[in-house]
């Protein structure tokens, strides 16, 4: 048996068959980008370092479902854009407003986890203080 004839004869290809390899070859690349994708829509923060990821390593089902769950994780993280007058030092009347980020913590049901109003950690229901940025949760109690 001649070693040519067990090679594939590429030109018994038609037409049909090379449409059907390229939409295959293009559902593959939608496929192995869907991270990036479904990162653009929700317009995360972190959209290239998601698609970076998905590029690189998405060729391994680690590096894929990885950049996926990120691409899908819930960015809200209560932040909230206010203005905020800024005194001087010396007692005068407050100057024009500054745009200041200020964390809030998002809204929870009664009975449900708290947070922390300035950055945003979970804190217990009878924490005075918060664990990770020592801000002030409310006044101790009065002896």
């Amino acid at each position: 048996m001649d070693s040519t004839a067990m090679l594939m004869d590429y030109s018994s290809f038609g037409p049909m068959m090379v449409a059907v390899m390229i939409f295959a070859f293009a559902l593959a690349i939608v496929v192995y980008f869907v991270p990036s994708i479904v990162a653009y829509a929700r317009r995360t923060q972190n959209f290239l370092a998601i698609f970076l990821v998905n590029l690189f390593l998405g060729w391994s089902l680690l590096g894929w479902v990885g950049s996926l769950i990120w691409a899908l994780l819930d960015e809200k993280k209560g932040f909230a854009y206010v203005q905020v007058p800024i005194a001087a030092a010396s007692g005068n009347p407050p100057i024009s407003p500054q745009p200041r980020a200020i964390m809030t913590a998002p809204p929870t049901p009664t009975g449900a986890a708290a947070f922390c109003p300035h950055c945003g950690h979970a804190v217990g229901p009878e924490d005075l203080f918060c664990a990770y940025c020592g801000h002030a949760l409310r006044q101790p109690p009065e002896k």
